[in-house]
């Protein structure tokens, strides 16, 4: 605290005016000099100025009144004077101290009100948000069922599922997988933040005691946002998976595939989000259904019922499509024909199932022991042909020899009975041995004519001599 702040200092200040009035008598100039000092001084040190006013006011009174001095002061003007400023700076300050309280209060209010405002443009700024983000997640699953009708390929609807994952949901790692075509496994078809060649490799059993078996045998949406959080999800805790979510594509209470993502860092999404993404595997779970349902019918319409290898007007096709590639890359087309000896003899003496039986391990043999750019059809009855593009004849002819070894060396069973069969093959070549599509196929049997000619369960590649012999064998053989 000052000096002039306590309150003695007042009486002192007062003594002092005082004392230089009665000293050199100053006509009481000195007191009502020391009054313009009296307001300013009351408003910064009220209870000092009290005290001034009440000496100043005594000292007055003694000094004019009691010892008759100060002959020119009035006295009773001075004293009301200096009671009226100080009285007057204490009103004064109450009321600005009340203005100042309400203005206060005021601004108080105003900073609630501002507040209250920010807090409601926050709130508004993520409604609006939350709004807008499901704004797009809506019309991402319109473009997801839009662009989800403008295709029949099962892969391009794969393609499609991981496209839109990405851009709606932002997963980091996540596998998109899908039942393989005897439905014995899940297959991983598509795959995001993960060793994709890998993965696409991998092969799931849909009977094993896998996590993602048991899921997809539940057909059931999982979503663990914390495994730290549940007891239950030791091993995902152990593997830092912190969050982990499975749902199934599901047509008519059964599994054909799955999309599984996991985090290591925070919870994968939100209730409203997984929501959406539960309608977003709906729509994918019917484009798929329907791309199978498409490739299943294609497949039908190209596929033997019997054997499976492709049919023989695929096969026709086929061949004219892989001939005018060779001619435009200068390449050479082998093509194989090949009978099954003896067949209808094997079909007098073990019944038609057994030969049916034969036809679908041969098939089974040829599309084993080919390559996969090869074609294998079924060319009518027990023979069956192998298209190969790029091979040419010394290739052709080790290709055949592979295949008639493959089939020379299967057991077949019949019952208790063990019996084996044999083929014969025909070799022709593009452009040495023809350069249309029905020389090749013409060729090639000349080449089997002459292998079933030459004692059967052999290899005979086409060569101008073979024009000498009459053909007696047409399609199908039915003697073989």
């Amino acid at each position: 605290m000052s000096f002039l702040a306590l309150p003695w200092t007042g009486a002192v200040l007062a003594l002092l005016v005082l004392g230089l009035e009665g000293t050199f008598g100053f006509h009481g100039f000195v007191v009502q000099l020391g009054l313009l000092g009296i307001y300013p001084y009351a408003k910064r040190r009220p209870r000092a100025a009290w005290t001034a006013v009440w000496t100043l006011t005594a000292g007055i009174a003694a000094l004019k009144w009691g010892k008759d001095a100060f002959p020119e002061l009035a006295g009773w003007p001075e004293i009301l004077a200096a009671l009226s400023l100080v009285w007057l700076a204490q009103v004064l300050d109450k009321r600005t101290e009340r203005q100042v309280a309400h203005f206060t209060g005021l601004q108080a209010d105003r900073r609630a009100e501002r507040a209250a405002l920010e807090r409601s443009l926050q709130e508004n700024k993520r409604e609006i948000s939350a709004s807008s983000q499901q704004l797009r997640s809506v019309e991402h699953l319109f473009d997801v069922m839009r662009e989800a009708g403008t295709t029949l390929n099962v892969q391009e609807m794969l393609g499609l599922a991981q496209e839109f994952t990405d851009r709606m949901f932002r997963f980091r790692h996540f596998v998109l997988g899908l039942t393989s075509s005897d439905s014995r496994r899940y297959e991983v078809r598509a795959a995001s933040g993960c060793d994709e060649t890998m993965l696409r490799a991998a092969s799931l059993d849909r009977k094993a005691p896998t996590l993602v078996a048991l899921l997809g045998a539940e057909g059931k949406p999982l979503y663990v946002p914390d495994t730290g959080a549940d007891p239950r999800w030791v091993r995902p805790a152990e593997l830092s998976i912190k969050s982990f979510l499975f749902v199934p594509f599901m047509v008519r209470d059964e599994t054909i595939g799955f999309l599984c993502a996991f985090s290591r860092q925070d919870a994968l999404l939100d209730e409203d989000r997984f929501q959406n993404l539960l309608v977003f595997c709906n729509q994918i779970a019917i484009g798929l259904q329907k791309a199978l349902l498409y490739e299943k019918v294609q497949r039908l319409s190209i596929t033997d019922g019997l054997t499976k290898l492709y049919s023989y007007r695929y096969f026709r096709q086929r061949l004219d499509e892989e001939l005018v590639l060779a001619q435009r890359y200068d390449s050479r087309l082998s093509m194989l024909i090949l009978d099954i000896d003896h067949f209808k003899k094997y079909n007098d003496t073990y019944g038609h199932l057994a030969g049916d039986q034969v036809l679908q391990e041969v098939g089974r043999l040829l599309r084993e022991n080919s390559e996969a750019s090869h074609l294998v059809a079924r060319y009518g009855g027990e023979e069956m042909v192998v298209i190969a593009p790029e091979t040419d004849r010394e290739r052709a002819r080790l290709l055949a020899e592979k295949l008639r070894t493959a089939v020379e060396t299967a057991v077949f069973d019949v019952g208790t009975d063990s019996t084996r069969v044999s083929v014969s093959i025909g070799v022709a070549v593009y452009p040495e041995d023809a350069t249309t599509s029905l020389d090749l196929v013409a060729r090639a049997d000349k080449a089997l004519y002459g292998a079933k000619s030459g004692g059967r369960n052999r290899v005979v590649v086409y060569t101008k001599a073979l024009e000498t012999h009459e053909k007696t064998i047409d399609t199908p053989r039915g003697e073989g």
